[in-house]
C-alpha cells in the first residue's frame, strides 16, 4: 500500500508539471499572437491619395515601420509616429514623440501631456501626421449623432404640434 501511494506521488507531480508548463505555453501563445480586434468601423481617409486605412486594433500605430499598423511612408513621418486606441471615453490620439507632430484640426498635439490624457477624437477630423492629411471617419459614431439628430428633431416638431393643438379656439 505504502509503495502504491509513493508511486501515485510521483505520477501525479510530473502530471502536474505538465500541466503547468501546457498553460504556461498556451499563455505565451495568446500574449504572443497578435489577434486583429475590430471594434468598430473606423478608419482614415487621404483626400490626396484617396487610400481608406482601416484601424483594425484598439490600439494602432502609425508610422513608416513595417511593424506599425498603419504603414505610412513618407520621409515626413517618423518610424512610430503616433497612436491611434479606442478607450471607454472613445478614440484617442497620442503622439509617440515624433519630429515633427501631429495635429489634429491644425493644432499640434502637447507632448507634455501623459499618454492616458491623449486628443479625442470624433468623426471627421482632420489628423496630420508630418505633412500628410487624414480625416479621421468613424461610421458608428456618425451614426449616432444623426440618431441623436432625428431624435432631436421629433422631439422638437411634437412640442410645436402641441403648442399649435394649445391656441386652437375651443
Amino acid at each position: 500500500m505504502n509503495e502504491l501511494l509513493t508511486t501515485l506521488f510521483a505520477v501525479t507531480r510530473y502530471v502536474l508539471a505538465g500541466l503547468a508548463l501546457a498553460i504556461v505555453l498556451i499563455c505565451l501563445f495568446w500574449l504572443a499572437r497578435r489577434r486583429k480586434f475590430v471594434p468598430q468601423e473606423a478608419f482614415l481617409f487621404s483626400a490626396v491619395t484617396r487610400d481608406k486605412l482601416p484601424l483594425e486594433r484598439c490600439e494602432n500605430a502609425v508610422g513608416r515601420s513595417p511593424r506599425c499598423d498603419v504603414v505610412l511612408n513618407y520621409p515626413t513621418i517618423s518610424r512610430y509616429h503616433a497612436v491611434i486606441a479606442l478607450r471607454r471615453e472613445g478614440w484617442m490620439l497620442f503622439d509617440t514623440g515624433s519630429q515633427v507632430g501631429t495635429k489634429l484640426n491644425g493644432e499640434l498635439i502637447d507632448l507634455r501631456a501623459p499618454l492616458q490624457h491623449g486628443a479625442p477624437l470624433e468623426h471627421g477630423q482632420m489628423i496630420t501626421f508630418g505633412s500628410m492629411e487624414f480625416l479621421f471617419c468613424d461610421p458608428v459614431a456618425e451614426r449616432e449623432q444623426e440618431e441623436q439628430i432625428r431624435l432631436g428633431a421629433a422631439y422638437i416638431s411634437s412640442q410645436q404640434g402641441k403648442k399649435k393643438q394649445d391656441r386652437r379656439p375651443k
